[in-house]
């Protein structure tokens, strides 16, 4: 009786492993191909930037400087 309640203790713990297993792989794969989706949309904007003539990156203007005795 006791060695038959052992075994159905491993094999739900290992249906419990075999579940998470199976989890992390799928997981994983999801973040894999939304990695490769940004970079692919990264790389079509960086060649659809370029093909337009504009910079890969958009710069800020720098804001004047105020002058010292204009404040009041």
């Amino acid at each position: 009786m006791a060695r038959q309640r052992e075994d159905d203790v491993m094999n739900s713990q290992r249906q419990l492993q075999q579940a998470e297993a199976a989890k992390l792989v799928r997981l994983r794969a999801l973040r894999m191909a939304k990695e490769a989706a940004e970079k692919q949309a990264a790389e079509t904007a960086a060649a659809e930037a370029s093909a337009a003539g504009a910079p890969a990156k958009a710069r800020r203007a720098r804001r004047p400087k105020a002058e010292a005795g204009s404040e009041g």
